[in-house]
């Protein structure tokens, strides 16, 4: 047991408590004058031998690595940091003494400012920072794996450091062979900040830089990543309306670094700073309290001299800035609408509409919007005939079935509402589920409904009401569902690339494709029903389901 005024290896004098957290409590201690920091692996959450072993492996890690690296954004570990401690009953305290960094996180920082965004400047001075702080790691062939607000540490003199590499990964010959060979390895999530390959196990150092990106979506808007939507095409977290102060090339920089597919994202951390060179003209940072305010900074910024770029630099800094471009919104051509009349512009929702449906018939219009609400529309007037309550977060997705009498919509509440069409009546409000609904889609004869989340697809029984089972073994990336005609099969379209053929019924998977182009945005079939179309980046695949091919 730790106490305060315990000597440990005949140096370290342990001052006082610190915290706790969940696989490690934290203590101040003494050494020799110096105050340091005493963590202790907490293995009382670890129940099976397998899982102990796994955390003192990680544990001991941790102090491998954070010994062999010096840099002041990094906490130092002398070489006999890790020790262990036989305690009378006989348990092993696993304890890693490092150096004490006074400061607060930026997670309890943005919380003494009640969630201020941030300027774009303090922020582009942070990505220089933590790019630097990666390249220091990268170098040693490390992967920290676990970046978010609450691991990053503002100092009284406004530098960074990065500390918790609890999750720390080294990529060694094995942890390639195992990659190649497609075996998940430790699954370390952060969520809001896990990018989806680490979620499947598949952890690369692009994977710092995307939950790099989710903090600065963080910071810069004072709103969580999970509270923001994803466009459904691309899997973009829609996060740019809720920060206003940032430039479109930043904005384009930010997202640049949240890519779905790692190989799409920055390769390196010096290609990130290459790129706000090229991008942005840094300013200098300002400085910081660590009450929460910023001054504004008054110093001129002198170029390091170091800061030289030859004519291969710049050649590779002009193809960086072009890739960058190619994620950023363009403005689609006049030409194209010069033709295009509008006919009527629908107005009444009071917040973003998400999602339309028109009715069979064509004689009636259903939007859905984060204002929490549904209204009905009479086409082709666009007279507003009801306005449908129920929900009490915002409205993400609606389906009407091929009759036309019934509605399904669904929301960040976690709820799946089917109403009567075109009374608006609500008959039913299905179970609530354990992640926001992305996606519904009606079976070809109106007895099931298919829904995709965040973490699951379900199926459901109409007419009862009730679910019928959820499919296993999807990726969580999954977002795209819809029956095929024949109403036994479904497809499912992912963010990872994948297209697959399901029996829903037996939860069987039957058939899979990945497209190497990048997410699945949007599948259809043609009115004969045997022809499937599906997009995916700039390409878009013709199928013939009834052919296997």
């Amino acid at each position: 047991m730790i106490y305060p005024g315990l000597v440990l290896q005949n140096r370290y004098r342990v001052l006082q408590p610190l915290g706790k957290g969940g696989f490690g409590k934290t203590f101040e201690v003494d050494d020799g004058g110096i105050p340091k920091v005493l963590k202790v692996l907490n293995l009382e959450f670890f129940y099976t031998p397998e899982t102990r072993q796994k955390a003192i492996s990680l544990f001991q890690r941790e102090g491998a690595v954070l010994s062999r690296l010096n840099h002041p954004g990094i906490p130092r570990v002398e070489p006999d940091g890790y020790f262990t401690l036989a305690e009378a009953s006989g348990e092993i305290l696993y304890c890693l003494v490092m150096e004490k960094i006074d400061g607060i996180n930026l997670n309890k920082w943005m919380k003494n400012r009640d969630n201020q965004p941030i300027t774009q400047e303090q922020a582009i001075a942070w990505l220089e920072q933590l790019s630097e702080i990666l390249t220091q790691l990268h170098q040693q062939e490390l992967i920290h794996r676990d970046i978010k607000p609450s691991n990053i540490l503002l100092q009284p003199n406004g530098q960074l450091v990065l500390i918790d590499f609890g999750a720390v990964r080294e990529i060694t010959d094995t942890y390639l062979q195992k990659q190649a060979k497609n075996i998940t390895g430790t699954v370390i999530i952060s969520i809001g900040y896990t990018p989806p390959e680490q979620a499947e196990g598949q952890s690369v150092p692009q994977s710092d830089f995307f939950a790099l990106g989710r903090t600065l979506v963080y910071l810069l808007t004072g709103q969580r990543p999970t509270s923001f939507d994803k466009d459904f095409r691309n899997g973009k977290l829609q996060w740019r309306d809720s920060a206003p102060q940032v430039a479109t090339e930043f904005a384009g920089l930010v997202d640049y670094l949240m890519d779905t597919f790692p190989g799409r994202r920055p390769q390196t951390p010096q290609m990130i700073r290459r790129c706000l060179q090229e991008i942005i003209t840094p300013l200098p940072p300002p400085a910081v309290t660590l009450n929460g305010t910023i001054s504004q900074a008054t110093a001129a910024v002198t170029p390091s001299s170091n800061s030289t770029v030859t004519q291969k630099q710049q050649s590779f800094l002009t193809q960086a800035s072009n890739l960058v471009a190619n994620f950023l919104v363009k403005e689609p051509s006049v030409s194209l609408w010069q033709k295009v009349q509008l006919r009527r512009t629908i107005s009444g929702h009071k917040d973003t509409v998400r999602a339309v449906a028109i009715a069979p018939d064509g004689q009636m219009m259903v939007s859905g919007s984060y204002d929490q609400t549904i209204r009905l529309w009479e086409l082709p007037s666009g007279k507003l005939l009801r306005t449908l309550l129920g929900h009490t977060r915002r409205v993400t997705g609606i389906a009407i079935s091929s009759d036309g009498k019934l509605l399904a919509s669904s929301s960040y509440d976690r709820t799946i509402k089917l109403w009567e069409l075109p009374s608006g009546e609500l008959l039913y409000t299905l179970p609530r589920q354990s992640g926001k609904i992305r996606y519904l889609a009606f079976s070809p004869n109106n007895r099931t409904l298919i829904s995709t989340s965040d973490l699951e697809i379900k199926l459901w029984a109409v007419n009862a009401s009730q679910l019928l089972q959820p499919l296993t073994g999807r990726s969580v990336s999954a977002r795209i569902a819809t029956f095929c005609p024949d109403g036994q099969t479904c497809i499912i379209g992912s963010l990872d690339g994948g297209l697959e053929l399901w029996n829903p019924y037996t939860s069987t998977r039957l058939h899979t494709h990945f497209s190497r182009s990048g997410g699945i945005t949007s599948i259809a079939f043609s009115p004969d029903r045997r022809t499937l179309a599906s997009s995916s980046g700039k390409t878009i695949k013709i199928w013939e389901p009834h052919l296997s091919k």
